[in-house]
């Protein structure tokens, strides 16, 4: 549901949810490479499924593309091929990546080593960072680490998981991806929302449940900071606050280029365009450790059957390995 995109063909406007993104990377021998773009009318029935990862890697890069409609023969091996390359980009961009090596892992760290232990906003994001560095660190041990449960769960050669964790910063959709040209990137959830409905034709009730419960986030967070800080610019001008979010728009590489504190602002108008992007920085990330984390990370109910869709298949095969199905049940 987060990774709905539209696009246009031939006259025609289609949704489409995108996994040849990972058609490019190397497989282990003896299993099919990723793919698959799906392809939704605007009644969200499907169309066509457009595959780069079928066949072996060319070195050249210019892998051809094989479109199965519903009506061909091939089109069962196609959901299923799209379904379980979905699941991994989901699993190991969205989840491992996004959220608990990028969003949970800078957000604490950040917090633990520029904010006092009795600072207003540390006690604040204690409920959410709970049990965050325990967490990651045990991902890293079982999930990250070469032949670790992570990697034999993928078809990834060792070659191949390292590309997938480099590009895994640029694959990521939460508005940072969007251009200034079309007016992003987007720090908050609800403008980013918008832009997808008035862009982009994107009106799921995902993002409208997203925009809502985000709204919700940001208000707790702009109430519980107005009882300790009586101003915008009190929270702007705090010493540990700016250093906590210098730390972490440096450390974070998808906001990397989105620096949340410059200089210390000499205006109001400049107060408030700090104040801003700190309250959607705080609002986002707890967005993302609470439902962004069980958006992207509650996939089990889809990997306990290892036919509808699995991290790792033999070719021409229409069901995950012995081995697959057990370890990602």
């Amino acid at each position: 549901a987060h990774r709905i995109d539209t696009t246009v063909e031939d006259g025609n406007r289609y949704f489409v949810v995108r996994t040849n993104v990972l058609s490019g990377l190397p497989v282990r021998a003896g299993f099919e490479r990723y793919g698959g773009d799906a392809y939704f009318d605007m009644k969200w029935r499907p169309v066509k499924i457009v595959d780069k990862g079928l066949g072996a890697l060319r070195e050249d890069g210019c892998d051809p593309a094989v479109t199965t409609t519903p009506q061909d023969a091939q089109w069962e091996r196609a959901k299923f091929r799209f379904r379980s390359s979905l699941s991994v980009l989901v699993t190991l961009v969205d989840h491992l990546y996004g959220i608990h090596l990028e969003a949970s892992n800078i957000l604490v760290t950040a917090m633990r080593e520029q904010l006092s232990p009795n600072h207003p906003l540390r006690r604040f994001l204690i409920p959410f960072t709970y049990h965050t560095i325990t967490i990651n660190d045990d991902a890293r041990s079982n999930l990250i680490q070469p032949r670790s449960m992570g990697p034999r769960c993928f078809a990834f050669d060792d070659v191949g998981l390292q590309l997938a964790f480099a590009a895994a910063p640029s694959l990521l959709v939460s508005g940072v991806e969007v251009s200034a040209t079309e007016g992003g990137p987007f720090l908050n959830r609800a403008e980013y929302v918008d832009y997808l409905k008035n862009k982009k034709g994107i009106d799921t009730e995902y993002f409208r449940q997203s925009k809502t419960y985000f709204l919700i986030l940001r208000k707790f967070v702009v109430d519980y900071l107005a009882c300790y800080f009586p101003s915008m610019a009190a929270v702007v001008m705090d010493p540990e606050m700016q250093a906590m979010f210098k730390q972490f728009s440096h450390q974070i590489e998808i906001t990397s280029l989105l620096s949340v504190i410059s200089d210390r602002p000499a205006k109001d108008t400049e107060v408030s365009a700090v104040y801003k992007k700190m309250i959607d920085v705080i609002a986002t990330s707890l967005f993302m450790v609470t439902a962004g984390h069980e958006q992207t990370g509650a996939v089990e109910a889809y990997m306990q059957d290892a036919s509808f869709c699995a991290f790792k298949w033999e070719p021409g095969a229409l069901i995950g390995t012995k081995q697959t199905a057990t370890a990602q049940a």
